[in-house]
């Protein structure tokens, strides 16, 4: 059976304030009564202290009648005063005085008492008295001789009916208290367990596919933390729905325009729609739609490879600047067809770094490649090595159309293009940029971007790309 959070913290908060509050009630109850009492015997140890030389003289000169008439009245007084029944017997246990009409004492009582010893016990004086009694007995000695007993019998009712008072006066106050930490635990609970259900019926909603929903904050407690990561968690979980969506969409875009262009080329090759005179012409394309589309397939398997925990770099020392070179000679026939100078620049002959040489290579080429594709003809491309704080700076710039500065801290996404509508240049599929960050990241190095204008007068964008690596 379903138990809410919020029912079981009620019942939790419930159940431990009841029993605290009869646990000490318990020990409240029995403080109080060993209070009363003692205070009860403190008070009659006292009467006790000052009758005790008038009922030693009396047992000595008990002829006198006008002693024994003012002992009565002393007696007399006492017992009211400490609303006890005073009994005062000699060694034999013959009356000598008393307040009430108990006319004996029990002989376990005046044993204990004639041995110098006090009493104090509760009964009903050995059936002497209905109702049970605190007895209080103490011998009295006349010149260092005991010649007599005195015993003190006081209504347990009369002592409880002072603890009863203050029981219920406790009770009253704890029910008060009870009723008031009752309205308050119903809040507390509500307020633990409402978030929890907001979270519990959010991330139901985030299940089902709706991830926009998001649970209020209103704390700055551990409920209140896990609000935020939740909402943080949710963020997270609807950024990477978009991008899964737009990866799809994109990849499904980029493999179709290939694939379509392949197909209806062949197909119209087939069916003699094209002349054979241009039948080769055709062919080149498709070849070069096949190679794109190799490409972007191989592209995609790198990222997910790279997006793996089992991909391991193969980290090793290098010439930095000879690797420079190697990538630069590759690409000297498109360079030499854009007309395009070079303008590179190594502070030094020889830079070794860390890192993995294949990897690092690629991400050259690519922003190399990049660079060529998109610089205006008859311009410069400035290729640079740096060292700062052992760390390497490799920079590549060309002149062209530039970034927009929208567009730049979106440019290492995967399939994004700056050109949406890819007049200019129909090869690349906008995973280049992406593959370099990945690279880098897993090198823990940085890559960034910068496009400003060229010149005053003219559409000419310098666009500088940058990366670091560990030096040697």
């Amino acid at each position: 059976m379903f138990k809410s959070i919020f029912s079981r913290l009620f019942k939790m908060y419930v159940i431990n304030l009841l029993m605290f509050f009869t646990i000490l009630l318990i020990a409240g109850s029995l403080f109080v009564d060993r209070y009363a009492v003692s205070t009860q015997t403190e008070a009659i140890m006292s009467a006790s202290d000052t009758l005790e030389y008038w009922t030693g003289t009396l047992q000595i000169e008990h002829n006198d009648i006008r002693a024994q008439l003012a002992y009565k009245n002393t007696l007399r007084s006492w017992a009211e005063f400490i609303n006890s029944d005073i009994i005062v017997v000699n060694l034999n246990g013959e009356l000598s005085g008393t307040t009430s009409g108990v006319d004996s004492v029990p002989k376990e009582y005046l044993d204990k008492v004639r041995q110098g010893e006090n009493l104090i016990k509760k009964g009903t004086f050995g059936n002497r008295y209905e109702d049970r009694q605190l007895t209080v007995g103490v011998p009295v000695k006349y010149n260092g001789t005991i010649v007599a007993a005195m015993f003190f019998n006081t209504p347990l009712r009369s002592i409880t009916r002072t603890t009863s008072e203050i029981v219920m006066t406790f009770i009253m106050c704890a029910l008060l208290s009870l009723a008031v930490a009752f309205v308050v635990i119903y809040f507390q609970s509500k307020r633990i367990s409402k978030p929890i259900g907001e979270i519990n019926n959010a991330a139901r909603n985030i299940a089902s596919g709706n991830f926009s929903d998001r649970v209020r904050v209103t704390s700055n407690d551990e409920i209140g933390q896990l609000a935020s990561s939740f909402n943080f968690m949710a963020d997270s979980i609807e950024k990477l729905d978009d991008m899964r969506s737009g990866f799809i969409s994109d990849v499904s875009h980029e493999l179709r325009t290939p694939m379509t262009s392949i197909s209806g080329f062949a197909q119209s090759i087939l069916d003699g729609t094209i002349p054979k005179e241009k039948q080769n012409d055709y062919l080149e394309i498709i070849v070069d739609e096949s190679k794109r589309l190799s490409k972007l397939v191989n592209d995609m398997l790198d990222m997910s490879k790279m997006s793996s925990k089992d991909y391991q770099l193969t980290i090793e020392k290098f010439d930095l600047n000879e690797l420079m070179r190697v990538c630069i000679i590759s690409l000297e026939n498109r360079i030499t067809e854009k007309g395009l100078d070079l303008n590179v620049d190594f502070d030094r002959e020889a830079l070794e770094v860390l890192g993995d040489k294949d990897s690092i290579q690629r991400v050259i080429l690519n922003l190399m490649d990049n660079a060529v594709k998109f610089s205006f003809e008859n311009t410069t491309i400035g290729i640079s090595t740096t060292v700062k704080d052992k760390k390497a700076y490799v920079s590549v710039g060309n002149f062209g159309t530039g970034i927009d500065r929208e567009d730049l801290g979106s440019i290492f996404d995967r399939f994004y293009k700056t050109d949406k509508s890819r007049k200019r240049e129909r090869t690349g599929a906008g995973l280049g940029l992406s593959l370099c960050k990945n690279i880098l990241s897993l090198h823990k190095q940085s890559i960034w971007v910068t496009s400003e204008k060229a010149k005053e007068g003219t559409d000419a964008k310098y666009t500088n790309f940058t990366f670091t690596l560990e030096t040697a």
